[in-house]
């Protein structure tokens, strides 16, 4: 079996042979809507709301927010996208975790031991409106906090900023929270929630416009789905949750047949990341970590020894998430020091 940790599409040349036959690229359009979103879960058994071919690119609306919840929080209805009361009242929430997804997207051709690469080409922010809280019992402080709180947070889309507090303002940084494939058919329905090895919510603001994620495929069509628009997060996430709000942008998604990972992994221009996922940290981390020596052992000729001397001079472990059941803790080791 074939195997590819980093196709390289930023400034290298994607590994020949692997990527599957392409005809020109089409462009397709996937808006929130009750027909093609699925919340707060996976599931191997949903069908597709969209099926591409590999190469081809994808314009997306996600919807974040839930207008009751504004409500809820004092803000008059008038200010309340008519959009996303279509979309969250026309979808039942069926998992922990309330990401509103758009998908499945199928990709012709991709079936269990293939690899599918998703180009981040652009991601932003589509609405003003955004929101933020903590609950009891999660975070990182549950014993400091136990109790809830929930606020609306406006963004300023001319000057792209976040206004926490008079003389408090947040750059507006946008990625999406969750990018995933279905997980093995013996999985079943599987909240979205907790990361796992087939993505979902990897919750990591390395992630935006310009990067890569690469994700195993375990099913046919692979069921590529994206949502959890985040205007800004920090990296542990630490309270719970992001700057949730509803993003656009466009992918393009390319199939690389019979190339095996056992682990989500991405790149963005200057840094190649691989990422672990455990309930504890240490775990998440050695996890990273030999994901990183395997990378480099396969795709820099280096020998196991050195690359573990190496990844300690020049490879950062980075907390991605600590607050979602399933921790995460992604390597990153920068491009520059390979000639």
């Amino acid at each position: 079996m074939k195997t590819i940790a980093f196709s390289g599409w930023i400034g290298l040349l994607l590994v020949p042979g692997l990527a599957a036959a392409q005809k020109a690229p089409q462009t397709h359009e996937l808006r929130a809507s009750p027909a093609t979103v699925h919340r707060g879960f996976f599931d191997a058994s949903l069908k597709p709301v969209l099926t591409i071919d590999s190469g081809d690119i994808v314009r997306l609306e996600t919807a974040s927010g839930n207008p009751r919840y504004f409500e809820s929080l004092g803000v008059p209805k008038a200010r309340i996208p008519a959009e996303l009361y279509a979309v969250f009242e026309g979808v039942e929430d069926e998992g922990r975790g309330d990401h509103t997804l758009n998908g499945p997207i199928a990709i012709r051709g991709a079936e269990p031991g293939d690899m599918l690469e998703v180009r981040i080409r652009s991601v932003d922010v589509r609405l003003p409106i955004a929101g933020q809280s903590f609950v009891p019992n999660r975070g990182l402080l549950p014993e400091d906090y136990p109790y809830g709180r929930a606020r609306v947070l406006w963004i300023d889309l001319t000057r792209r900023t976040i206004e926490y507090a008079p003389g408090v303002e947040v750059p507006v940084k946008p990625f999406w929270g969750v990018i995933g494939v279905a997980p093995p058919s013996t999985m079943g329905r599987v909240p979205s929630g907790p990361p796992n090895v087939f993505g979902g919510n990897l919750d990591n603001p390395s992630l935006g416009a310009g990067s890569t994620l690469y994700l195993p495929v375990h099913v046919l069509g692979a069921l590529l789905s994206i949502g959890d628009g985040h205007a800004a997060q920090g990296y542990g996430e630490v309270c719970l949750s992001a700057v949730e709000t509803s993003l656009k942008g466009e992918i393009q998604v390319v199939l690389h047949k019979g190339a095996s990972i056992r682990w989500p992994r991405a790149e963005t221009p200057t840094h190649y990341i691989t990422m672990g996922l455990h309930p504890d940290l240490n775990e998440a981390a050695k996890i990273a970590t030999r994901e990183m020596i395997d990378f480099i052992v396969a795709n820099k000729k280096l020998s196991r020894d050195d690359a573990y001397m190496l990844l300690s001079a020049a490879m950062d472990l980075v907390v991605t998430q600590a607050v979602d059941g399933t921790k995460a803790i992604h390597a990153m080791l920068p491009k520059g020091i390979f000639r």
